[in-house]
């Protein structure tokens, strides 16, 4: 449990807004059938790629919360998670050992499909301090771009709240 007096630094603060560096998502058909059956869909538009160009897409199109599978490499991905150990963005040292998910929310702005490689980057947005059952809790919420590599155009935008206690 952090300390009942942690309280957000200014040092914590001038993390916020500071951008990482891109990464690169692959959305593979494997990917999107593969997340589609574990969410139980059974919309061919998830498996079907001549099922789906049929209704207008470009293939097999990426169900709501799938934007693609990191690119993984050893030598910059953390090893239990997957997700890229990057530069360029926040770095705060919560004095915290419980952690949760405050939950993601994610706007849509075009339409994801097998094929696609999306670049994204994201910034520290907010942080909060809050009582909780357990103490003191940090509510650190990240912002995210999902752009399209190959148009640039931004497919998505998400934000992500942890609560750090």
């Amino acid at each position: 449990m952090a300390d009942k007096d942690f309280e957000i630094t200014d040092e914590m603060r001038s993390q916020i807004g500071k951008e990482s560096e891109p990464w690169t998502y692959e959305v593979t058909t494997t990917s999107v059938r593969m997340y589609a059956r574990g969410i139980g869909s059974e919309n061919p538009v998830h498996y079907d790629v001549d099922f789906a160009k049929s209704q207008g897409f470009r293939s097999i199109v990426a169900p709501a919360g799938y934007l693609g599978t990191p690119v993984y490499s050893p030598a910059t991905n953390d090893p239990t998670f997957g997700f890229p150990r990057r530069g360029g963005g926040p770095r705060m040292n919560l004095p915290s050992k419980g952690l949760l998910d405050g939950g993601t929310e994610t706007e849509y702005l075009d339409v994801v499909c097998a094929g696609d490689v999306l670049e994204e980057t994201s910034h520290l947005a907010d942080l909060k301090t809050r009582d909780i059952a357990v103490g003191r809790a940090v509510f650190v919420t990240n912002e995210s771009v999902y752009k399209d590599k190959a148009t640039g155009k931004v497919v998505a935008r998400q934000k992500l709240t942890s609560i750090h206690y």
